[in-house]
């Protein structure tokens, strides 16, 4: 099966070939598929009863260069915003840039003049989101590791890796291929790790998912807790339309963004972008899963809507 060749196995680990991140080999992995799994089969079961109910598709939409699997968000929300996914370009009134990848050095040029989502989202790595996420909220994530004084966060450029660590600066010889930037306080009580994982469609933020970490777990993709919460609890009004400033100086449609807010000063920073956001979290029940799509998918419907009447 194709999903199959886009994974290795190396020791305790699963590597996505294409993007190189490592997935523990654990029974919590074989529970989470499992669950991944169960939500595909029901998304299938609504796609199908739409189908046998002769229900026409608000649109037609062609990825490019690649298919997103149905672990990947944008998969069950085409499904439930009712946008027909096909594979012929010619056939779609839209089109969808997706691309495991971090950095191109110029966007895809799309099928055609249709509209196009994350077609000029080429470049995410981690040093330009700091770099964008500076010119739009004023104040600085990056810090020069051979000047500054304490403790500070190395990590790779590239996504999905999770291999941050904290150090201490300044540091003589910096690798070339990492990004230092500011240690922040996200902890809510002192001890919980708190990740507000930000879904941006259209510029707009259906809501946001509040991941808890313990200290050991701060840089890993492994939860404590998950709750599904309304934007305005944790982003200010200011904030989220910062927020949209930035989605649109990346180019960034439809994705997801990870933001801490540092206890020692109140602001949150933009920590990461991702334009091919998988979810919805595992963690989450079925119910809440659901909520959570459905609330994408009526976000996405509305963004639709907007790009075939422009």
């Amino acid at each position: 099966m194709a999903f199959f060749n886009e994974f290795e196995i190396n020791g305790n680990q699963l590597i996505a070939k294409e993007t190189g991140a490592q997935i523990p080999l654990t029974p919590r992995l074989m529970r989470d598929a499992w669950r991944v799994v169960s939500f595909v089969g029901f998304i299938q079961a609504l796609r199908a009863m739409r189908v046998v109910k002769g229900r026409e598709p608000r649109a037609r939409i062609s990825f490019f260069p690649k298919r997103p699997r149905a672990y990947y968000a944008i998969w069950p929300v085409c499904q439930i915003a009712g946008v027909k996914i096909v594979d012929d370009p010619a056939e779609a009134d839209l089109h969808f840039y997706f691309e495991d990848r971090e950095f191109l050095i110029a966007p895809r040029p799309a099928p055609s003049n249709k509209p196009a989502f994350n077609i000029g989202c080429y470049d995410i790595r981690k040093s330009v989101v700091a770099r964008t996420f500076e010119e739009i909220f004023g104040y600085s994530l990056t810090i020069d590791p051979q000047t500054f004084k304490g403790r500070a966060v190395e990590k790779s450029e590239s996504n999905g890796k999770h291999d941050g660590r904290i150090i201490e600066c300044p540091v003589e010889t910096p690798a070339r291929d990492q990004v230092y930037q500011r240690l922040i306080d996200n902890t809510f009580n002192g001890t919980d790790y708190i990740d507000i994982r930000t879904p941006v469609v259209g510029g707009k933020i259906p809501f946001v998912y509040v991941k808890r970490r313990c200290a050991e777990q701060r840089f890993l993709n492994e939860n404590l807790r998950v709750d599904l919460v309304h934007a305005d609890a944790m982003l200010s009004t200011e904030e989220q339309t910062k927020i949209a400033e930035f989605t649109k100086a990346i180019a960034l449609d439809f994705g997801g963004l990870d933001v801490l807010r540092n206890r020692e000063d109140g602001r949150i920073y933009i920590v990461d972008a991702n334009k091919t956001d998988m979810g919805p979290p595992t963690a989450l029940s079925g119910k809440v899963k659901m909520k959570a799509m459905r609330g994408l998918a009526a976000a996405f419907a509305e963004l639709v809507d907007t790009r075939l009447s422009a």
